[in-house]
């Protein structure tokens, strides 16, 4: 079995990443999968969100798949089937130059170069004296500004030294040819500045690593943003001088690093697949940061292809190319003014609906958890008698689970953690695809959400009441519409009927997990 890594680069390889989590969590990717994270900017928003997100997935696992615990999913269920954890549990986040005030002047020792040295130092980098036209000088504590040249020099510069997170990705690789094969995969944009830094930088190095331990089966994938956002111009208070990132120089600035990144890889193999991910049309923002945690840029329809790109790397059906050929993919939208799910690239040849599926079973059970969850977890009183009686309540078993002695209230947290932050994300992606005026048909969370694009850093908010039968039933059945082709998806009033009257062979089932087994199970959109 492969061994997989996945690093997000930079803000957008973190969202990236992020939705490769929600991804994988619904299935659509089944093995292992390491996850680390690089940015100089150690406040990013985007990265903590993504951090955040990985370390509540891992502990929903751990909780509902540890067979020795009372409340466990069984060995059929497809729920946190993958095994999602940090690749370097102590240092995740590699921060090229975590120190305060570090600057390239500082990095390199300006002061210190001899004359010749420093002439090519300033040819290199401007020494402007003022915040937008110095670069030598530039603060780099939020990171790059867009200006990847910068972070190329500075990536390089540490990365040579004695860096905790590199000793575990060449841990994590060696451990994994005991395997059949090694799968690394770092993600990112090629505009801005630490993801166009990133690549391929990054890579580069650890080709040179792979080769001086003379490690073998290891492939390397790549995905790349190009330019899919745009945002307003910086605020009058951070001045027209400041040395930031700029929505019009985005095209400009992945322009020239396309044009350099063909030269390199007409030279040497620098990826064995690489995907490129674009958008025809700009999302608007409609807000500036220039870093730290207020770049915290919300989840936008573009980062569903990547997810399928990550998903189809790390899919043990597909063979990654040998050196010796160059297979070219394309995949594009029907309609450019709409979004459906036959326009997202499956990550299985064999299975084309695989992301409606998955996704889409997915979604569909995190609004039946948010209903069904007070119900099943309700203190011993009228309530719980009531339902006590339910013909459900036996056939899943929860008349046996014992709440006083072996409480579910970890089990539950995690997941209802972990649901609210799927259908968060999937409304924040929903919201920004219809301010877009983009026809988009995935899913339809209008019934318990509140889309608020002038609060970019927390988007959406979740509303559905506990006990509020009707609006719990038009949020389930309304969530994922019907497709051009195909039955609706069964309702909420068929969800209850199975859960009446049918139960998954899987003995390896306990406690709680029996129940959650089956509503994960029976909130597929297909008809059994």
């Amino acid at each position: 079995m492969s061994a997989n890594i996945l690093i997000g680069v930079g803000g957008t390889g973190a969202k990236l990443v992020e939705a490769s989590i929600h991804a994988a969590v619904a299935g659509l990717t089944t093995s292992e999968l390491a996850i680390g994270f690089v940015d100089q900017d150690n406040s990013n928003g985007n990265v903590k969100r993504a951090e955040q997100l990985l370390a509540n997935v891992h502990d929903a696992r751990a909780l509902w798949r540890d067979h020795g615990r009372a409340h466990d999913l069984g060995q059929s269920s497809s729920l946190f089937r993958a095994n999602i954890h940090p690749l370097a549990p102590k240092e995740n986040l590699w921060v090229p130059h975590a120190q305060s005030s570090t600057t390239l002047a500082t990095i390199f020792g300006r002061e210190s170069m001899t004359a010749d040295d420093r002439h090519v130092f300033d040819l290199l980098f401007a020494a402007g004296s003022g915040a937008g036209d110095t670069e030598q000088d530039l603060a780099l504590d939020e990171g790059y500004r867009g200006r990847p040249h910068i972070g190329s020099a500075a990536m390089t510069a540490r990365i040579e030294g004695d860096v905790e997170f590199w000793r575990q990705l060449m841990e994590a690789i060696k451990r994994g040819q005991a395997g059949s094969e090694v799968r690394l995969m770092l993600v990112g944009s090629v505009f801005g500045g630490t993801g166009a830094a990133g690549f391929p930088t990054l890579t580069r190095l650890i080709r040179r690593r792979l080769r001086e331990g003379q490690a073998r089966n290891v492939k390397i994938g790549g995905l790349l943003m190009l330019p899919y956002f745009g945002f307003a111009a910086p605020a009058e208070g951070e001045g027209s001088a400041a040395n930031v990132a700029r929505a019009e120089e985005l095209i400009m600035q992945a322009r020239g690093a396309l044009k350099y990144y063909d030269v390199l890889f007409r030279q040497e193999r620098v990826f064995d697949e690489l995907y490129l991910v674009g958008w025809d049309r700009m999302f608007e923002l409609g807000y500036h940061s220039p870093g730290a945690k207020d770049q915290a840029n919300p989840p936008l329809p573009p980062e569903l292809v990547g997810a399928m790109a990550v998903s189809r790397f790390f899919e043990p059906s597909h063979t990654v190319a040998e050196e010796s050929t160059n297979p070219v993919f394309v995949s594009a939208r029907a309609d450019g003014d709409r979004l459906q799910w036959s326009d997202l690239p499956s990550p299985i040849d064999s299975q084309p609906d695989a992301p409606h599926d998955a996704l889409g079973g997915m979604l569909r059970f995190a609004v039946a958890w948010k209903h069904w969850a007070p119900v099943v977890t309700a203190r011993r009183n009228a309530l719980s008698k009531l339902v006590g009686s339910d013909p459900w309540y036996k056939a899943q078993g929860v008349n046996q689970v014992d709440f006083q002695r072996q409480p579910p209230e970890q089990e539950v947290a995690a997941l209802s953690q972990y649901t609210d932050a799927l259908l968060t994300w999937a409304s924040a992606i929903q919201g920004y695809a219809d301010r877009a005026r983009l026809g988009f048909s995935l899913w339809r969370t209008n019934d318990f959400t509140a889309f608020n694009p002038s609060n970019p850093q927390n988007p959406v908010t979740l509303n559905l009441p506990a006990g509020d039968e009707a609006r719990y039933g038009a949020a389930f059945n309304n969530i994922l519409p019907q497709r051009d082709a195909g039955d609706a998806p069964p309702t909420a009033g068929a969800l209850l009927m199975r859960l009446n009257a049918e139960t998954l062979p899987d003995t390896t089932q306990k406690g709680l997990g029996r129940f959650v087994a089956a509503l994960r199970a029976f909130s597929e959109p297909v008809a059994p």
